[in-house]
């Protein structure tokens, strides 16, 4: 969303809130109208077709609608009225029709990417989630074992028990003996 005034703590001002508001009904205006073609295509019956695909309008904008929901090449076959093959046959021998699948498919991930990074401002799961899948961030954890008696008081199994705990808390470069 773009024209947005920057976001601060606290309550937003009564005119941050109104631009807010009036972004929010835009936005709402034009997915309204990118969805009220794809409502009608899919209010449609679907029934088998007897011609081929043909790369017109309607087509390639069902496709790319359709691949904006992420919908598989199965659906939006079913949709046209074809065979999952007739339509993987389409998609191959018409780059324009290809080209729409694609773009759907991107603007599919574009607007699952946007809404992730917005749940992750109120989420803080979804935040570590995105963290460590794009940041490349861990969760790291240490281990500090207080031992109140000194070793030569201390069983062979306790000293075993001690080291194999050392062990598992972080990893030991293994030495070449000669």
């Amino acid at each position: 969303m773009t024209g947005l005034p920057p976001r601060r703590r606290g309550r937003p001002t009564k005119e941050e809130a109104a631009a807010r508001e009036a972004v929010a009904q835009e936005q709402a205006k034009k997915d309204g109208e990118e969805t009220a073609f794809l409502d009608e295509v899919l209010a449609q019956p679907i029934k088998r077709r007897n011609t081929k695909l043909q790369p017109d309008e309607d087509t390639l904008r069902t496709i790319g609608e359709l691949g904006k929901l992420f919908c598989t090449q199965e659906e939006v076959a079913a949709v046209l009225g074809v065979c999952k093959k007739t339509f993987s046959t389409f998609l191959a021998d018409n780059p324009e029709a290809r080209q729409v699948w694609d773009d759907g498919l991107m603007h599919a991930k574009v607007s699952l990417r946007r809404k992730q990074l917005t749940l992750a401002d109120k989420n803080a799961p979804a935040a570590i989630f995105l963290g460590k899948n794009y940041l490349g961030q861990k969760d790291e954890s240490t281990t500090n074992m207080n031992i109140s008696k000194p070793a030569n008081e201390m069983t062979e199994d306790q000293l075993l028990e001690i080291a194999a705990q050392g062990a598992r808390s972080k990893p030991v470069a293994k030495e070449k003996l000669n």
